[in-house]
C-alpha cells in the first residue's frame, strides 16, 4: 500500500517535465533522423525544453508501467498494464496520423500528464524504487516484452484506454461518468476491491476548512447553510457513485467537489459530527475501465493477462500487432 501511495504521489507531482534520457535515445533533429527511425518508435516531447526524445516501443512501455503500476504487483497484472500502454501508443499513433496535434511538433505525445498518460524516465524510476530498482525493472521489462507485439482492440481499432487504482466493488461505465457510450467501457464486477484496506479512505474537515475550500472552488462569497445542510447528494449512479451534489442550493458535478476536497473517488458518503464533516470514500480514480488492484487480485487467483483485460473491457479482442 505504501509503495502504491508513493507511486500516486510521484505521478501527481508531474516529474515528467524532466527530459526523457534514461530509457531513450535523444533526438534533437527529427527531420535529419526520420529515415532511420523505427516505425514503431514513440516520440515524446518535453514541454520544458521543446526537445523530442525517441523511444523504442519496449522502452516506452517500461516507462509507462513504471509510472502507472507498482512493480511488486503480480506478473499478469503488470502484463495487462503493459498491454494498455502499448494500446494507448497505437491509438495515439492513429490519432496523430489522421489529425496531427500542432503543439506536439511531430511527436506522438508529450510529458504533460494533464493531456497524456504518465511516463517515468529511468532516473525517476530509480528515485522511486531506490535499491529495489533492478528487481522492479526486471519484472516490468518482462511485461513489456510480452506486450510489445499486442494491442487490445474493439472493431479492429485500439481501444480508448481507461484504468483507475481501485473500484468500490464495481467499475462504472463511461456513459455514467463521462456521458459517452463506449461499449467496452461498461460497468463490471471487481468484487475483491472492497475487501482491501486501501479501498476505503476517510477525509475529515472542520466547518471552516470546508467552507473555505468550497468558496475557493466555486467562487462563492458566502455560505450561510448549517454544516449538516451545506452539501447534499443530489444524484447517484445505479451503483451508488455520486454524480451531482447541491451546495448552497446550487447543483454541481461531483467531480469538482472531489477536486476541491481532495477526495480520491466520487463513491462517497457524508456524515457530520459537531463541527466536523467526514467523507468516506470507496475506490480511487475515475472508476472507469480496469481496476488496477482488481487486476492484481485476479492475477493472484490465477487469471492470465488476457482474461483480466477481457473482464474489464468486455467484447474487446487482443490481437498481435
Amino acid at each position: 500500500m505504501k509503495d502504491y501511495l508513493q507511486l500516486l504521489a510521484a505521478t501527481a507531482i508531474i516529474l515528467l517535465l524532466i527530459p526523457c534520457i534514461g530509457f531513450a535515445k535523444r533526438q534533437t533533429d527529427s527531420a535529419a533522423t526520420s529515415a532511420e527511425s523505427d516505425s514503431s518508435a514513440v516520440k515524446l516531447l518535453s514541454t520544458e525544453t521543446g526537445e523530442i526524445t525517441e523511444l523504442s516501443m519496449h522502452d516506452y512501455i517500461v516507462g509507462s508501467v513504471f509510472a502507472q503500476m507498482p512493480a511488486d504487483f503480480e506478473d499478469e497484472a503488470l502484463k495487462a498494464q503493459a498491454v494498455l500502454a502499448k494500446t494507448y501508443a497505437e491509438r495515439r499513433r492513429l490519432s496523430e496520423a489522421s489529425n496531427p496535434t500542432e503543439a506536439l511538433n511531430g511527436a506522438l505525445l508529450s510529458d504533460d500528464t494533464t493531456l497524456y498518460q504518465a511516463f517515468f524516465t529511468e532516473s525517476q524510476a530509480r528515485e522511486l524504487y531506490g535499491d529495489n530498482y533492478d528487481t522492479a525493472y526486471k519484472k516490468i521489462s518482462a511485461a513489456a516484452d510480452y506486450a510489445e507485439g499486442l494491442t487490445l482492440t474493439y472493431d479492429g481499432d485500439p481501444i480508448l484506454v481507461a484504468f483507475h487504482g481501485i473500484s468500490f466493488g464495481y467499475t462504472e461505465s463511461a456513459l455514467t461518468m463521462w456521458g459517452e457510450d463506449i461499449p467496452y467501457l461498461s460497468s463490471v464486477e471487481s468484487l475483491a476491491d472492497p475487501t482491501l484496506d486501501i479501498c476505503t479512505t476517510t477525509v475529515t474537515l472542520t466547518d471552516s476548512e470546508l467552507r473555505e475550500a468550497l468558496m475557493t472552488e466555486y467562487s462563492l462569497t458566502s455560505l450561510d447553510a448549517d454544516l449538516n445542510d451545506l452539501i447534499t447528494i443530489a444524484q447517484k449512479s445505479e451503483q451508488g457513485t455520486v454524480l451531482k451534489v447541491t451546495i448552497s442550493d446550487s447543483l454541481y458535478d461531483a467531480d469538482t467537489l472531489c477536486d476541491a476536497l481532495s477526495l480520491p473517488s466520487q463513491h462517497f458518503t457524508i456524515t457530520c459530527d459537531d463541527d466536523e464533516i467526514t467523507f468516506t470514500c470507496l475506490g480511487c480514480g475515475h472508476l472507469v475501465g480496469m481496476s488496477q488492484y482488481g487486476a492484481n487480485e485476479m492475477a493472484k487467483s490465477g487469471s492470465l493477462c488476457e482474461e483480466i483485460l477481457l473482464h474489464y473491457f468486455p467484447n474487446t479482442v487482443l490481437i498481435s500487432s
